[in-house]
């Protein structure tokens, strides 16, 4: 196998993009999923959460919608996806993301706390049906179906710092590592590195994807309730998070080989 991550894309026919909660695929992977859907490679996107436990910007909803914030979300990652050209998405929990012979199942957004500047924690509302509390193991056959279903030549995942240590994400991580390692499957992971730089340390290798700028940004704009977009340098797309935290999707991605 070979340990260069973009000459392993490059040789791919399908992809599957793993991510803990709707906004996650466009912030950290937006521009990959969009240069590897113009290439021609089949994206299809599973996210383990509905991003129930994200705040909202003021004003983003209507006074008078009546739908829940998860089916608000729902159509925005569809919105997002269709942008970034992604071919199918699931839900880990929901078939064909679901261990055969289980019931339906739903993995709660675990929500979070700044622990610092950049750095997050878990809630200590999380329950037990959280993605973070309920069994690890049920959410590692999940996947497993999931890979089983699509096949993919390659699964990219986070790595183990989960970019901001969400801790959704950071289980997101060790939930794809187990599973690629039961199905043999190719795993790379995305750099946790600030969108903003790049580090060469940790055996990441990166690439640029200034053609995908347009895309990134109708896609990230897809997350009203989520953020703020506010306007495009040379250093990527510039957004402003629910939280007040301002942030810049960056056009370059750091890949490495999953272990």
């Amino acid at each position: 196998m070979s340990h260069d991550p973009w000459q392993l894309l490059e040789d791919a026919a399908t992809v599957l993009v793993v991510h803990a909660h709707p906004d996650d695929e466009s912030l950290s992977t937006g521009a990959l999923l969009a240069s590897l859907s113009a290439a021609g490679i089949r994206i299809e996107l599973v996210t383990a959460t509905r991003g129930e436990e994200g705040e909202v910007v003021p004003g983003a909803i209507a006074a008078d919608e009546d739908r829940p914030l998860d089916l608000i979300r729902e159509r925005e990652v569809d919105a997002a996806g269709a942008h970034l050209g992604i071919a199918a998405r699931h839900l880990l929990g929901t078939a064909p993301a679901l261990a055969p012979g289980a019931s339906p199942r739903r993995y709660r957004d675990s929500g979070m706390e700044w622990i610092r500047e950049g750095l997050a924690g878990p809630s200590p509302s999380a329950g037990s049906d959280s993605f973070t509390h309920r069994p690890l193991e049920d959410a590692i056959d999940d996947l497993v179906a999931l890979i089983d279903h699509v096949r993919p030549d390659v699964v990219i995942g986070y790595d183990d710092e989960g970019t901001y240590g969400h801790p959704d994400h950071v289980r997101a991580h060790h939930v794809t590592a187990a599973a690629c390692a039961r199905t043999a499957t190719v795993r790379l992971e995305v750099s946790s590195a600030p969108q903003g730089s790049i580090s060469t340390s940790g055996g990441f290798s990166w690439r640029e994807h200034p053609a995908t700028g347009e895309a990134v940004r109708a896609a990230v704009d897809s997350y009203r309730t989520q953020l703020t977009v506010l306007g495009t340098d040379a250093e990527g797309i510039r957004i402003r998070h629910v939280g007040g935290q301002d942030d810049v999707v960056a056009l370059r991605t750091g890949l490495r080989v999953g272990a």
